[in-house]
């Protein structure tokens, strides 16, 4: 997919929101209604990738932490970070990044952004990663799942399994090479 039509603006005081349909009626709701609220309340940072008319996708970012309490039991939290963390690093809680929203225009899904949007997430905390940052996170709706598991997205075994998502993670220290 080109790009060079689109331009990825962080939504600001003073963004003009373009026309936007996902076919999902709370991510549209979300991206006209609720984005600046975020904004402004330092909740969320949304950025939207725009043609000179429309907007083409848009994501929201916010802090997370996988921690002890997420899981359902020590045991398994334990389990779960045996093989990501050495023991001696070991805590009750990992920093993360939360995707709180991503959505596609319908033009535009199933034609790859999706993937090109996550791989740009991916490398901006790898390359950019100024606080410490260990894993993405999202609550998934089930019908995405499938589309966060092809990119590289595991389970988290959550202690409270919601009925329309699933926590899932990424876990960035698999991108850096030879470290």
């Amino acid at each position: 997919m080109d790009l060079t039509d689109f331009s990825l603006v962080r939504l600001s005081p003073i963004t003009e929101l373009k026309p936007f349909d996902c076919g999902d009626e709370d991510l549209n709701e979300f991206f006209h209604q609720d984005s600046q609220n975020y904004r402004k309340e330092l909740l969320a940072v949304t950025y939207i990738l725009e043609s000179d008319s429309n907007t083409v996708a848009f994501f929201s970012l916010l802090n997370d932490k996988i921690s002890v309490e997420d899981v359902d039991s020590k045991r398994k939290f334990a389990r779960f970070f045996k093989d990501i963390m050495p023991r001696e690093k070991q805590f009750k809680s990992y920093p993360a990044m939360k995707i709180g929203r991503l959505g596609i225009t319908k033009e535009y899904q199933g034609k790859g952004l999706g993937k090109i949007i996550l791989d740009y997430i991916k490398n901006l905390f790898i390359t950019n990663n100024r606080t410490g940052c260990k894993f993405i996170t999202v609550d998934a709706y089930n019908a995405s799942t499938s589309f966060y598991e092809k990119n590289e997205f595991l389970y988290l075994p959550a202690k409270e399994p919601g009925i329309h998502t699933k926590q899932m993670y990424f876990d960035l220290r698999t991108l850096l090479v030879d470290e």
